[in-house]
């Protein structure tokens, strides 16, 4: 998993993913049957409706901030076009190691007149399996970072999908074949609060990725506030994001063996509370409601939104504490 850090990009900290209206549990999503289980990687955006609300913290590779990008620039033409949730996904294939991608958007969509407009832009039409598709070759901003054609299907009016013909071929083959979520990822979205802002899932096997570059290489928020020993023997990790005056960052640490997650834990230099005081005085993150079972670790850090804001702005929670508090 650690070398898989390497390639994960902060994406949405501070920018609103559009207008988004949704406030389902990600548990309850639509989009959850359409990830194949090939996923190594799935990151979802709920509707926050809190004032508090700064941004979403997203672990995605760089080619899935260009779907996002670029499909807002596809679906703009639509003056209707009205957005409950967005999933990025990115996994490997036999051509790519984490170079397959896709976004996959819940809302209300005008297919025929965005397909319309993009048909005069240069996009080609396809039918796979029954389903109408658009082959979009990359614009020509982002030619050298992003060199994938992608399909664009919209199912319904009312889900779009948007990646690498790889990853949307096995999504339309679950839609069309009415699949069920695949019961590993339903059981880790499951476990996340209800009331999250934003999520990610790290689904990776252990053995495809060495166990010490990200960590001696990238500094990044998520990695301070958890703490590196405890992500260093992880398999997978699950983040739910909760903002508020206080926010919250739930956490779930899968290892391959009970080898140390649980002491990872233990040793932080975060004070472990059973509840946040209800002034907004917490001066730094605490710890609540850790349990520890073989190979698991799970918990919630909490601390002033501001302060988590300033970790993602400052791409760090440990060594810019000067910025930290000024942000305050």
């Amino acid at each position: 998993m650690p070398n898989l850090l390497n390639r994960f990009h902060l994406a949405g900290l501070l920018v609103a993913a559009s207008s988004i209206h949704g406030v389902a549990s990600p548990a309850q999503s639509n989009l959850l049957r359409l990830i194949p289980r090939e996923a190594q990687l799935v990151a979802g955006v709920e509707d926050p409706r809190n004032p508090d609300t700064r941004g979403h913290l997203l672990l995605v590779t760089a080619r899935n901030t260009f779907d996002f990008d670029d499909w807002q620039s596809l679906t703009g033409v639509d003056p209707h076009r009205a957005v409950d949730e967005q999933i990025w996904v990115a996994a490997s294939s036999p051509e790519s190691r984490l170079g397959e991608h896709m976004l996959l958007v819940a809302g209300l969509f005008d297919r025929g007149h965005i397909f319309a407009a993009a048909e005069r832009n240069g996009a080609t039409a396809k039918v796979y399996r029954g389903v109408e598709v658009l082959a979009v070759t990359p614009f020509a901003r982002e030619q050298e970072q992003m060199p994938d054609t992608r399909w664009i299907a919209i199912l319904d009016g009312r889900t779009a999908v948007f990646g690498t013909p790889w990853l949307v071929k096995k999504t339309l083959d679950r839609y069309v074949d009415h699949a069920a979520a695949d019961p590993l990822l339903a059981d880790r979205v499951g476990r996340l609060n209800p009331k999250v802002n934003s999520w990610d899932l790290i689904l990776t096997p252990h053995a495809a990725f060495s166990k010490h570059a990200a960590l001696e290489k990238q500094s990044a928020p998520w990695m301070d506030l958890l703490g590196r020993e405890m992500l260093e023997n992880a398999e997978e990790l699950t983040l739910g994001i909760r903002f508020g005056t206080i926010a919250r960052v739930d956490f779930i640490v899968r290892t391959a063996d009970d080898s140390n997650a649980s002491g990872a834990a233990a040793h932080r230099p975060i004070a472990e509370t059973s509840a946040v005081p209800a002034s907004n005085q917490l001066a730094s993150p605490r710890l609540e409601d850790i349990s520890n079972a073989p190979n698991l670790t799970v918990g919630t850090i909490a601390l002033p939104g501001k302060q988590l804001y300033a970790c993602f702005k400052f791409a760090s929670c440990g060594e810019s504490a000067t910025a930290l508090h000024s942000a305050q």
